[in-house]
């Protein structure tokens, strides 16, 4: 059996191989991206000047983006556990994701396909054109550093929240080069519970065979798993039971991924 399985993984690996693309293709793959991303930048712009209430407009250029992206490299979605996206109405939710390539966040915008936002560091908002854009598409950033601020951003967190906005974090901080989870941090965790959130584990299943850490081979045409996972309640938790809370959301995306401790 073992022998079998071995055969089939390297069976895999060398289908895998087969679809790495070139040196020339990968910079027309870069090209696509940074031109996708200032279009969408530039439509979202647009769109908070000229309409009142911008959000589905946004919704609608993100997915867009996501699947130019996405269909840049052919890559294909199973979704599935779609069923546990409806959770009650008023109530905080933050997607967690494992995170270890850079096609991370259209995959998850194209599998979720709801006002999904995630928490971008600072820095990002002075990025010209993109940081303009993520400014009017509501993304959010938390400043643990200052701890009056930090409470200010939480409280406009939980505000997009119960006003519809389900917020992106990958629990892991950096991203995985072999696909497997790594530690989690402590900041998603902290925003759950400060804002009685229901977090929603999901796994990007093999996402780390089409593109890994900061590797710049990328295999095209392939197709995936992304699993949404049974929500879990941070309210049934403490601050003094983070650990446990963290914990918990870790063994539901290893299980889910088939990774165990």
């Amino acid at each position: 059996m073992n022998l079998q399985n071995n055969n089939e993984k390297i069976n895999e690996e060398k289908r895998i191989d087969k679809k790495s693309v070139g040196s020339i293709r990968i910079v027309w793959i870069a090209f696509l991206t940074g031109l996708y991303t200032f279009v969408s930048s530039m439509k979202i712009i647009l769109a908070s000047l000229f309409f009142k209430n911008n959000r589905k407009h946004i919704d609608k250029y993100m997915l867009q983006w996501a699947n130019n992206i996405l269909g840049s490299i052919q890559l294909s979605l199973r979704v599935i556990g779609q069923e546990n996206l409806n959770v009650k109405k008023d109530t905080p939710v933050i997607v967690m994701c494992n995170h270890s390539s850079l096609y991370d966040i259209p995959v998850a915008i194209q599998a979720l396909n709801t006002s999904f936002r995630f928490v971008a560091k600072k820095e990002m908002f002075k990025i010209p054109v993109l940081g303009t854009a993520i400014k009017h598409a509501e993304f959010i950033s938390i400043d643990r550093k200052n701890h009056e601020q930090a409470l200010k951003d939480l409280v406009k967190a939980k505000e997009k929240m119960l006003d519809g906005i389900t917020l992106w974090v990958a629990p892991e901080g950096t991203r995985s080069k072999d696909g497997k989870i790594s530690k989690f941090k402590k900041g998603g965790f902290h925003i759950a519970l400060d804002t009685n959130a229901t977090i929603i584990p999901i796994v990007i299943k093999d996402i780390h065979k089409v593109q890994a850490g900061d590797q710049m081979k990328i295999s095209v045409g392939q197709t995936i798993d992304v699993e949404i996972c049974k929500p879990i309640d941070s309210k049934n938790y403490t601050h003094e039971k983070r650990k446990q809370l963290i914990d918990d959301v870790r063994s539901t995306m290893m299980k889910a991924l088939e990774q165990y401790i």
